[in-house]
């Protein structure tokens, strides 16, 4: 009788799960575990946004297993002592899982197995994060692809797996020595968390609702509004991803069926003979979300190809530059959402309140701290995974490299969002500041974008000053960057 554990990791649910699927196929017994590892928990990265979404999704997941018969063993510790122990107590014949890409997550993984094999218990681990391996989307010449646009192509090219069905589960029966870890779940305190921002709820139940909302209400304007942070354009299902709650197979296969199965994979931006006008609508508003879902890709391919990129920036040049601005009042005012300029303002305030912010607010902030406040990025990039409930490592450090023009964007140095045009752009009528500065809520727009052109209206509102000159910054901005960036270094 084959014994099998399966570890959840970033997989917290039932359906579509390719290692659980593995495992109820090849074993006559289950144990899921999942193990708190206090290497992540004690990180300087993580923030309550993310902890207290997993532990709803780990809740929900135990309900769903053990409706089931499956009970959730839970465990806290060191995953290369706590998983060879609990595998070994548990008689397992091997342990399933599903591959981590990450640098920490990869040594973590050698260990384990390692220290299995020591112990005669066999190790498999199975394709389920990302919807393209990265070495599976590569150059002719086996290279990585280091810009997007190419890389893009070819992964449009790679077949994509159809998700799974639920597996079939037989019921469990845990030793008695283990049913008080399979019955314990830590709160947030217990962890020395203490949730400030109002969260969505973690599970693959609120997944899956968040999904089927998207696709009948908004894929079909995702392209058209996804750049308006005062609509509901998004997909809102990025925490979903970043734990498993949903799968990236799921959600494309979804997206395919809106789109046509066959043209799922075609570029949006371009002209495709053949189509009918419907067709072609649908390709361009929901192929804008499946680029999303290959820019995801993208940077965990780049973070498994180039781990560095963790530790500073893909650009070589960029390695040993002074990034001027340290003062840490200059630092708190973007970080609260008191710099003075209202877009800026708004998004901080935003991901500090819900723990997440509009994507169009992630470019437009990190842009600002890098570029004008000319801070190093990496204070943003901790910044915001610290307060983000769906930050990603792989995500999270490929926006802010972009954003700094540090990473592997083809776009240069002098790209700087300008944050009154992005403003009267994106939000013209100044819904969302109103909403996220409520200082400024009587404020009418052209105003509002830049109340400090009225004195008055900074006093009587108490809204502060511009941090800093923005001209001047700008200026010296470029003068900076320009003379890095003509740095002839490798990558």
């Amino acid at each position: 009788m084959k014994r099998i554990l399966h570890w959840f990791r970033r997989d917290l649910r039932l359906c579509d799960n390719t290692a659980l699927s593995a495992s109820c196929r090849d074993g006559d017994t289950v144990f899921p575990i999942f193990v708190l590892d206090p290497k992540l928990l004690e990180s300087t990265d993580i923030g309550a946004p993310r902890v207290a979404f997993l532990l709803d999704a780990l809740a929900s997941l135990r309900r769903s297993l053990e409706e089931r018969g499956l009970p959730l063993l839970i465990l806290h510790g060191e995953p290369r002592s706590v998983v060879p122990a609990i595998a070994n107590d548990l008689e397992a014949d091997a342990v399933f899982t599903n591959r981590d890409y990450s640098p920490y997550g990869r040594r973590r993984d050698a260990g384990v197995q390692a220290a299995l094999g020591e112990l005669g218990i066999g190790w498999r681990d199975f394709a389920d994060l990302v919807l393209v391996e990265p070495w599976e989307c590569v150059k002719d010449d086996g290279s990585p692809y280091t810009v997007f646009t190419p890389y893009a192509r070819r992964w449009r090219q790679v077949a994509k797996s159809p998700p799974l069905r639920r597996p079939s589960m037989k019921p469990t029966t845990l030793p008695r020595q283990f049913r008080s870890v399979a019955s314990s779940l830590p709160t947030l305190s217990s962890l020395g968390f203490s949730l400030h921002a109002r969260i969505i709820a973690g599970g693959e139940p609120q997944a899956a609702r968040r999904l089927r909302r998207f696709v009948s209400s908004r894929l079909a304007r995702y392209r058209s509004d996804r750049n308006t942070p005062s609509l509901t354009g998004t997909s809102g299902i990025s925490a979903d991803l970043k734990y498993g709650t949903l799968s990236s197979r799921q959600i494309y296969a979804t997206v395919a069926r809106f789109v046509g199965e066959e043209h799922v994979d075609l570029d949006p931006s371009r002209s495709h003979l053949g189509m009918n006008r419907e067709e072609k609508h649908r390709l361009q508003e929901a192929g804008a979300f499946v680029t999303e879902l290959c820019w995801r890709d993208f940077y965990h391919s780049v973070l498994f190809h180039f781990p560095r990129v963790l530790r500073g920036p893909f650009r070589r040049q960029y390695e040993h530059m002074i990034w001027p601005e340290k003062r840490p009042e200059i630092i708190e005012a973007w970080t609260e959402g008191r710099t003075g300029f209202p877009i800026v303002d708004a998004g901080m305030r935003q991901l500090n309140e819900t723990g997440w912010m509009h994507n169009r607010l992630r470019m437009i902030t990190a842009s600002f701290l890098s570029k004008i406040l000319l801070v190093d990025w990496r204070i943003g990039e901790r910044a915001f995974m610290q307060r983000l409930v769906d930050g990603d490592p792989a995500a999270n450090n490929g926006g802010w490299q972009w954003s700094a023009s540090t990473g592997t964007d083809a776009t240069p140095y002098f790209r700087i969002f300008n944050p009154l045009l992005q403003s009267k752009k994106f939000d013209p009528e100044g819904k969302y500041i109103r909403r996220w500065v409520p200082e400024l809520a009587d404020v009418e727009a052209p105003l509002i974008h830049e109340p400090a052109r009225d004195p008055s209206t900074l006093a009587r509102t108490g809204y502060p000053p511009p941090c800093v000159d923005y001209q001047k910054r700008r200026a010296a901005a470029l003068d900076l960057l320009r003379g890095v960036s003509r740095t002839n270094i490798a990558k």
